[in-house]
């Protein structure tokens, strides 16, 4: 059935996104300015973003007939930040007022209760990070069968999209980017955790900057609680939570240490510092060390090529400053700077002057104040999930009364002060329109736009994805170490079959 601009407007107030008195002044001013228009349901929804009563995000999913999913406890949802197979990544603003990024647990990995005590455990590990050049992990949470971790919400880009548009950094940019993630890598170092995968794409540097980054903030994304845990579909590494199986490579070839490539859970922190010594080696020469399209070959190439000189590429990068990136990328961890720290302080003689100066902490913040206070509030109620699990409960029944629970009455909209208006997307303001005014074709054409895909996520009722197939053959991860480790040993095995020759000769 075709909505009509009233089914919207009572989908609006179901879903309290706005209160009945707002809801009623905006439906009355909607029909004094949109006049022979006020049935036309995209311009009804286009007109509520343009004047900012509600987001793009929020509107559409009202458009699509929805008044559920708006709200998770006591953060209502704005907007939607993940694309493709990790969209359950939502921005979201506490009744506070604070602007937070909520990560959803898929569907799938919420039953699976060894996922389900992972994403508990590391989601806690988290938490303890308190370091600027970190993003901070503040809270975890259940409403209806939804799992979530709410997290420090960034504006800005990651290195890989500004090395993708800019090809590589001046040395001062570079230098102080490795720095500023040297210090944060040092603070999860000192929590006896380890990243295990850092790469450009895991560094957002807020805010954004687009011709130089002397004025942006390194935060280290991802500790932990990555693409395994949210993204939908992808594969279990371990039957045992939180241990990396043997055979399973885990992290990004292209800034890989070698004795990572061999066997991740032997890896520490000098893997992660290897890790960043070939970031910076790729700000500096606009390439990884080893550049290569093949993967067997690449991990070959760390555990026993030089990459070529820094000069050969970026003739301005200084004697010395090869010397340490030289360090941070020895074969040998023995022979690469001990810990973070260690590298940092041998950088801090090529930064920039000022520019080792850090931000303020996020508590040194007044705004967030408020939301830090709630918070410690909070961590002393036990959670339902967690005091099931410590009384002896079994996590998958959580998890199945939770959805049960959440189909017989959805989850109410928070307690408390009715919420500020929410802000439209990031962009130029849009200017009110006067009254009779038609609305920008554009800004109809963009509601009429949306697809199912992009509103048919983890907070909306819908069917879930259909399972992956079974499959009886060797996983890619489990294929590539199985190849790389007949490679070594074939040429162990070559070489002792010359020095055999050589000896009866």
């Amino acid at each position: 059935m075709e909505l009509t601009v009233q089914n919207v407007y009572g989908l609006l107030l179901r879903s309290k996104l706005l209160s009945l008195d707002e809801a009623k002044g905006m439906y009355a001013r909607w029909q004094e300015e949109a006049r022979d228009t006020a049935q036309n349901v995209a311009r009804f929804a286009a007109w509520m973003v343009q004047h900012r009563y509600l987001t793009d995000y929020q509107a559409n999913l009202l458009a699509r007939g929805h008044a559920d999913g708006f709200f998770v406890n006591e953060y209502r949802i704005l907007d939607r930040l993940g694309k493709g197979r990790m969209a359950g990544v939502y921005k979201a603003q506490h009744r506070l007022g604070q602007v937070v990024a909520l990560k959803v647990l898929p569907p799938s990995k919420a039953a699976d209760k060894n996922f389900l005590h992972r994403f508990q455990r590391e989601a806690k590990l988290a938490m303890r990070l308190k370091h600027p050049n970190v993003v901070r992990a503040f809270q975890t949470g259940a409403a209806g069968g939804v799992h979530y971790l709410v997290m420090e919400y960034l504006e800005g880009e990651t290195l890989e999209e500004v090395l993708a548009r800019r090809g590589k950094l001046p040395p001062p940019e570079a230098v102080r980017l490795v720095y500023q993630a040297l210090q944060g890598l040092q603070h999860i170092h000192a929590q006896g955790l380890v990243h295990r995968d850092l790469k450009p794409s895991n560094l957002m540097l807020t805010p954004a900057a687009p011709d130089n980054t002397l004025r942006s903030t390194v935060k280290i994304l991802d500790i932990g609680l990555g693409r395994v845990l949210f993204e939908e579909g992808a594969p279990d590494i371990t039957t045992d939570p939180g241990l990396t199986g043997e055979g399973v490579l885990l992290g990004t070839p292209d800034y890989m240490a070698p004795e990572q490539a061999r066997d991740a859970r032997s890896a520490d922190i000098r893997a992660d510092v290897y890790s960043l010594g070939c970031v910076l080696y790729h700000c500096l020469s606009g390439q990884p060390p080893f550049p290569d399209s093949n993967i067997i070959s690449q991990m070959i190439r760390h555990a026993t090529e030089p990459p070529r000189p820094l000069k050969e590429l970026n003739a301005a990068v200084p004697d010395g400053l090869q010397q340490i990136v030289n360090w941070m990328l020895a074969k040998d961890p023995a022979a690469r700077y001990p810990s973070p720290e260690r590298a940092a302080q041998a950088l801090q003689v090529f930064l920039a002057a000022g520019g080792a100066d850090g931000p303020a902490t996020p508590e040194a913040d007044p705004k967030m104040r408020p939301f830090l206070t709630w918070l410690e509030t909070e961590d002393k109620k036990p959670t339902p999930t967690v005091a099931a699990n410590a009384a002896g409960g079994d996590a998958e029944r959580t998890y199945a009364a939770a959805r049960k629970k959440g189909k017989k009455r959805r989850q109410p909209p928070p307690s408390g002060p009715a919420l500020p208006a929410a802000p439209a997307k990031s962009g130029p303001a849009l200017p009110a329109a006067k009254s009779g005014a038609a609305l920008p074709v554009a800004a109809v054409e963009a509601v009429h736009a949306v697809t199912a895909s992009a509103a048919d996520v983890e907070l909306v009722t819908v069917a879930p994805p259909p399972a992956p197939a079974a499959s009886g053959g060797l996983r890619l991860r489990d294929l590539l170490s199985f190849v790389l480790g007949a490679l070594l040993g074939g040429a162990a095995v070559f070489a002792a079959c010359l020095a055999f020759l050589k000896n009866r000769s």
